[in-house]
């Protein structure tokens, strides 16, 4: 995702409405920028560029860390709601349990 120029990123968040598709023409005239570019804008350029992929890089970090979180908690719910089904199937077995004090 390449930032315009002067934007700053208040958060690690990616908002897709600033997701770069180039058209054509607007690679061609990048392309005939950089031709025209001194080595020194060049470098700039390239750090600038360097810059937006370590951005985006910990974005993905930080969506891979919440991903494998959700998916723990997810997991965990699961074997709850398992094992919940199981002690209600036990104790409805046994007509001396009344099920109305069981509360989730």
């Amino acid at each position: 995702m390449l930032l315009q120029e002067g934007k700053q990123r208040s958060s690690l968040k990616a908002d897709w409405d600033e997701v770069y598709a180039p058209t054509k023409p607007k690679i061609d005239a990048e392309l005939a920028k950089m031709r025209s570019m001194t080595p020194e804008q060049a470098a700039v350029v390239a750090a600038r560029a360097v810059a937006e992929a370590e951005i985006a890089m910990a974005e993905a970090e930080e969506a891979t860390r919440e991903a494998e979180a959700a998916e723990a908690d997810a997991e965990a719910a699961q074997a709850f709601a398992e094992t919940a089904m199981k002690t209600l199937k036990g104790r409805s077995n046994n007509p001396r349990v009344n099920l109305q004090m069981i509360r989730a």
